[in-house]
């Protein structure tokens, strides 16, 4: 992400809550280095209609960065009452008109609680069909800790979603290979997509035994890699721009202990596929 912000609250209290400039001119600058030092010239922003997705920002940081920026159309989990109240064919049509309008490449949906409910069920299934009538892919956020990522990728199927378009995101929260396995079996993409800023030895081979048995299993070619960061997040208790991000993370850390073939599919080759195997040409 390059930010999650509420815009009921930005609209309350302004630069007092988030300077937007200095988000952009941060932002910005951040892009390009890492461009520069690692060479990373596609940012897949993960942020959903509703918790701030801001395209004209988007826009800026990416003509000013020269780093592509693909930015994302969908739902967080999040209850409003306009999501509970408009119809699942009416909510899907505002996300396809949305996507249309904005060059939207990715949908992002979401579940976070153990128990899928009914309210989490509907925005599953609005992201279905706006996923058939748009072609994109599916990236989903989901918690690796109660596991609840295979019932919400099996209600995305059931209605009528092909499993080579979802992305099941935040499986590096855990290192239950099992799971993690059972989710790629469907043919999906295995999101690896939040990693911290930890760099001891156990915490950094943690990660690549998951990485490692995976492409032993013959997943190598389904494996998203990321961090699961931004430059702002409005919804901590004293939101502030970070003067430091672990954008650099995966290209520290992860990246150099990995044959250069196996670094080379997940970071260069999966995103593409990820993309384009969703429809994104």
């Amino acid at each position: 992400h390059i930010c999650c912000f509420s815009e009921y609250l930005f609209k309350m209290a302004g630069k007092a809550y988030l300077d937007m400039e200095k988000l952009a001119s941060k932002s910005i600058s951040e892009l390009k280095r890492i461009k520069d030092t690692y060479g990373m010239n596609l940012f897949v922003d993960c942020t959903p209609i509703n918790i701030g997705r801001n395209i004209d920002l988007l826009k800026k940081i990416s003509k000013e960065s020269g780093v592509h920026i693909v930015c994302s159309t969908g739902f967080y989990y999040t209850d409003e009452p306009v999501l509970y109240n408009m119809s699942e064919e009416k909510l899907a049509e505002c996300i396809v008109t949305d996507a249309k309008e904005t060059n939207a490449g990715i949908i992002k949906a979401a579940v976070e609680n153990e128990t899928i409910s009914s309210f989490n069920e509907k925005l599953l299934k609005v992201t279905a069909l706006a996923q058939q009538k748009l072609g994109l892919p599916v990236v989903l956020h989901t918690n690796a800790n109660n596991k609840n990522g295979l019932a919400a990728v099996k209600i995305l199927l059931k209605n009528g979603v092909r499993p080579e378009c979802i992305t099941v995101g935040h499986l590096s929260d855990t290192e239950d290979i099992d799971y993690i396995t059972e989710i790629a079996n469907y043919g999906c993409f295995i999101g690896l997509d939040r990693l911290y800023n930890d760099t001891s030895e156990d915490y950094i081979n943690k990660k690549l035994r998951v990485i490692q048995k995976l492409c032993e299993q013959g997943f190598k070619n389904r494996i998203i890699l990321s961090h699961d960061e931004q430059f702002f997040n409005g919804f901590e208790s004293n939101p502030q721009i970070k003067e430091t991000t672990r954008f650099d993370y995966v290209f520290k850390y992860i990246l150099p202990r990995l044959e250069k073939e196996i670094a080379d599919q997940i970071i260069r080759k999966n995103p593409i596929k990820m993309l384009t195997e969703g429809g994104l040409k």
